[in-house]
């Protein structure tokens, strides 16, 4: 077995899957996408380098949520603008009319400012992401606003989608076992939380990617292959991606000083600084605090002190079921949700992977002539490395809760933001797992892991997100939506009203085809996993044939002496 074709094909199913997101999410339906792209048009059309956060939007945005069927978090948008639950109960003529309407929205509104109070309250994000697309933007400036909303999509899903071959060089770096690498990768590949979270207009996906390019930059230091140019400036741009980088600080540092107690480690954090201080700088001359986020900032008097007075008065468990809940699937800014068994199971899960991650730690006196540690227990210094990315972002999630609920009264945060550590996540649950299990069965651990993700998938785009956006069920009085019955429903109208409101170029036949493409790169990505798990693992030589750079790291064996005569 060779690992690169089995990879590219991993890559290629993930990609798949994700350009029929990036078309079957309805327009504005990602997390605040609405003002993620405001802040680039503002950007590409009108030269802004840095976009103020109280800056108005378009007349063309302004338009838009007026006339499609706005995410149910945005009900709280005045009328004319309608969530999808009241959409699809007006009068098919009105439907029809806001349609046409929304087909001929001239070019010329993207120039110019809306009236009211809708703003690009995204501006206060670091403006990396919006740099990036400012270009595309800007070369797609005649097109619809459709059009170009779904082309900023596929180029942010095509950014995001480099986390699979750098999560697969985590996991065997972790693993040394080639089989269960590809099957970590394949896992992030089919989770659909992760889709909804980068198919859309937003900053997460070139943070989450450099996130993971830090993680297997670091795990390369610690193979004593240290690149610290690369891993300054993966940490500087990522600085000015997303605020959430700030977690990753300490266990960079953590590493450098214990690692390598050298100058040229230095280069490391002075890279991040030039990069990205200016910014941080930037936030604390303009709302008093480092990180610059809307909740932080509309508390200006309160301080670390006064911060940490809410520990005692903040239900946790509450959070922490918020976070993980919104971290399995949340089904974007419609939170739609799925049947609280499926949360619960997932759940167990994570404890098991937990209490697996303990027995392995606990030390094991090697037995006369062992080998190196088996594939499930992954070597001490890769899981301390890895756990501590995991631990330190899930402090600052938590200390995220603290000026939610300061503000609102929720004892919450956005467990989508997680996904910036998905490898390591993976693969700490997948050593976790395999600890737990006979040894017969640990091979099968990562592929059920992709099995279970598939289904999760498969039923909530078929059975919640389609129906929901379809108008075939809505949300109840008391939030979540309404189960969807196939049998009474009207399935001929599912193709025409998922082309509403999308790109001239999505017909329904693209979208009909879009979706077998998805299907089959769904279960193509389970059937990969389960085969690859019945192959024998690789010798090392092999797998330094089938992966060059591992070669190249790894210390050759003497040359056999030569034959002589007496042989």
């Amino acid at each position: 077995m060779r690992a690169r074709p089995w990879l590219l094909a991993i890559w290629f199913c993930f990609l798949a899957r994700a350009f029929f997101y990036c078309a079957a999410l309805p327009l504005w339906e990602g997390y605040d996408e609405w003002a993620h792209f405001a802040v680039v048009e503002r950007m590409a059309l009108r030269g802004e380098l840095l976009v103020a956060r109280d800056a108005p939007v378009s007349r063309e945005i302004a338009a838009s949520l007026a006339l499609a069927p706005v995410p149910w978090e945005c009900r709280y948008l005045p009328p004319p603008s309608a969530t999808h639950d009241a959409f699809w109960r007006l009068d098919p003529a009105d439907r029809a009319r806001r349609r046409s309407l929304f087909r001929s929205l001239p070019p010329a509104a993207a120039r110019q400012d809306a009236p009211g109070n809708l703003v690009a309250y995204e501006g206060l994000q670091g403006p990396l992401y919006y740099w990036l697309m400012a270009p595309v933007l800007l070369a797609a400036r005649s097109a619809h606003l459709a059009t170009q909303v779904l082309l900023l999509r596929c180029f942010s899903v095509a950014m995001v989608s480099l986390v699979i071959p750098l999560a697969f060089l985590i996991a065997r770096s972790a693993f040394r076992d080639d089989r269960i690498a590809l099957a970590c990768s394949a896992i992030i590949a089919v989770m659909p939380e992760f889709l909804i979270d980068t198919a859309r207009v937003g900053n997460d996906s070139v943070a989450i990617l450099l996130f993971t390019a830090v993680i297997w930059l670091s795990i390369e230091a610690l193979r004593d292959r240290p690149r610290f140019l690369l891993l300054g400036t993966a940490l500087g741009l990522g600085l000015l991606a997303k605020a959430y980088f700030l977690t990753a600080l300490p266990p960079v540092a953590a590493l450098l000083v214990w690692k390598y107690r050298r100058p040229r480690a230095l280069l490391v954090p002075l890279i991040a600084l030039a990069i990205a201080g200016w910014w941080y700088i930037r936030n604390l001359l303009t709302t008093g605090t480092l990180t610059g986020m809307w909740e932080s900032a509309r508390l200006p008097g309160a301080t670390l002190g006064v911060q940490l007075q809410q520990i005692f008065r903040i239900p946790w468990p509450v959070a922490i079921d918020s976070i993980l809940l919104s971290h399995l699937y949340f089904g974007a800014w419609s939170s739609l949700t799925v049947r609280s068994w499926m949360y619960h199971l997932l759940y167990v899960l994570i404890a098991l992977a937990a209490f697996g991650l303990c027995l392995a730690a606990r030390p094991m006196p090697p037995a006369p002539g062992s080998h190196p540690p088996a594939p499930d227990r992954i070597s001490a210094p890769d899981r301390s490395l890895l756990a501590a990315f995991f631990l330190f972002f899930w402090l600052g999630q938590l200390y995220h809760v603290i000026p939610m609920y300061m503000l609102w009264g929720v004892p919450t945060s956005m467990g989508c933001y997680l996904y910036a550590i998905v490898a390591a996540e993976v693969v700490l649950c997948v050593a976790g797992l395999r600890a737990v299990v006979s040894r017969p069965a640990r091979r099968f651990v990562a592929p059920s892991g992709v099995l279970l993700f598939a289904l999760l998938d498969l039923y909530t785009v078929h059975m919640v997100a389609i129906p929901y956006y379809t108008g075939m069920i809505a949300h109840r009085p008391n939030g979540p939506v309404a189960s969807f019955h196939p049998a009474g429903a009207a399935l001929s109208e599912i193709l025409p009203r998922l082309a509403a409101f999308k790109a001239p170029v999505l017909a329904e036949t693209v979208l009909a085809t879009l979706w077998i493409v998805y299907a089959a790169a769904t279960l193509g990505l389970t059937a990969i996993s389960f085969w690859i798990s019945r192959t024998r693992p690789l010798p090392p030589s092999r797998t330094a044939e089938a992966l060059p750079e591992t070669a190249a790291s790894r210390p050759k064996a003497p040359a056999p002496p030569p034959p002589t005569t007496a042989h």
